[in-house]
């Protein structure tokens, strides 16, 4: 997976993005934070601009960051998912050809089974791709 390239991190946002219409927004961040690719819902308004977006996946990365500190003691996080009135988030570590970190960041709809979404639809899709 080279989401060094953002012609490729653009289009696989846009096939998890696709993977589930409860799907509002993907965004592949690099190990700094800064998104190297995303994809919105066609007609969305979003909640957020793009400045808001971009400190957001900062942050997330941040979030994620700190909790492998724990790793040692609770295992790899695989995801975590934080849900707010207006929708619900989540990020997921990924590995890239290179080593680097990446996360992938999604937004849904609040009434989404964002669980079974990501656990049935977007780890299946992140493990084909990573056999690719």
């Amino acid at each position: 997976m080279d989401f060094d390239n953002k012609d490729f991190a653009n289009n696989h946002c846009k096939h998890i993005r696709e993977l589930d219409p409860l799907i509002r927004f993907v965004g592949i961040a690099n190990g700094m934070g800064t998104l190297v690719g995303t994809s919105y819902r066609e007609q969305l308004n979003p909640l957020m601009d793009d400045d808001e977006t971009k400190l957001y996946a900062m942050q997330a990365v941040f979030r994620a960051e700190i909790r492998e500190d724990f790793q040692k003691n609770l295992g790899a996080l695989n995801y975590s998912v934080g849900k707010y009135d207006k929708l619900i988030r989540a990020t997921i570590p990924l590995k890239s050809v290179s080593e680097s970190k990446y996360y992938i960041l999604i937004s849904f709809d609040v009434e989404a089974n964002s669980i079974f979404i990501i656990e049935n639809k977007v780890l299946k899709y992140i493990k084909l791709l990573a056999q690719e």
